[in-house]
């Protein structure tokens, strides 16, 4: 628990990510991490190999959702482009020491939503992501679900209607995957689209982590044990069914 206080209060981070929850979500990120880290292994393992797959050599790239290059191979990635642009909200001191092995890796500071700033406005809308420039491949890393929940939970704590919300959400996620194709040729993207709860070995419930948006067929599936028994919930175990795009703009 000191670990995690230490973490939350000496990660550098704008107060727009305090507020609104962003490093306390980073550092229970990497604490869980710790406690799982052999059950994510084989998924830390796919999402390292589909990227390096993906994304090819040469040139810029682009790193989306970069957090705490759990599932990045920066040292890879360092070696593969001539540029290497991480790219998020919250870089978490762990990950800005790693970067600063290579000369060619850079750090940005950035709301991939482009929605923050309107929701503590009182003016919710989906927002423009940033303009970070062109790149010759991108990739977004277990980025996409994740952008909607804390901008939903401070819709919710202001009463904001389930339509709306849902509404709200589904922007987001249509926004990113379009924001992530104009950004390079070669667009790559890997999210959990749907999470099961699963009790005894049988999937109880099931939840849709894209709030209906539509993606194509993706060309590689794998499942991720996010939260074993015990690490969520007592007696369920959480699982992510993760879906991955080579490239967006192919076809």
């Amino acid at each position: 628990m000191l670990r995690e206080v230490w973490e939350y209060l000496t990660t550098p981070a704008s107060p727009l990510a305090r507020r609104l929850g962003y490093v306390t979500e980073a550092v229970a990120l990497g604490a869980r991490h710790r406690r799982q880290r052999r059950a994510w292994a084989p998924h830390v393992a796919e999402a390292h190999r589909f990227v390096l797959e993906a994304v090819g050599s040469g040139g810029r790239l682009l790193v989306a959702g970069s957090g705490r290059l759990i599932e990045v191979p920066l040292p890879e990635l360092a070696e593969r482009f001539g540029e290497v642009v991480l790219a998020d909200l919250v870089h978490p001191r762990a990950a800005r020491r790693e970067a600063r092995r290579f000369c060619n890796v850079s750090l940005v500071e950035a709301d991939l939503s482009g929605a923050l700033a309107g929701i503590l406005a009182d003016v919710p809308a989906a927002g423009t992501p940033p303009d970070l420039g062109r790149f010759d491949a991108a990739v977004s890393c277990n980025l996409l679900s994740q952008l909607p929940l804390l901008p939903l939970e401070a819709l919710e704590r202001r009463g904001v209607a389930v339509a709306e919300r849902a509404a709200f959400a589904r922007a987001l996620v249509e926004g990113h995957v379009a924001w992530l194709r104009a950004s390079a040729p070669v667009a790559a993207l890997f999210t959990d689209v749907e999470t099961e709860w699963v009790e005894d070995g049988r999937v109880v419930a099931r939840e849709d982590s894209l709030w209906g948006a539509a993606l194509p067929p993706p060309d590689l599936r794998w499942s991720w044990d996010v939260a074993p028994r015990g690490e969520h919930e007592r007696r369920r175990d959480l699982r992510h069914r993760m879906a991955a795009w080579r490239n967006l703009n192919a076809g």
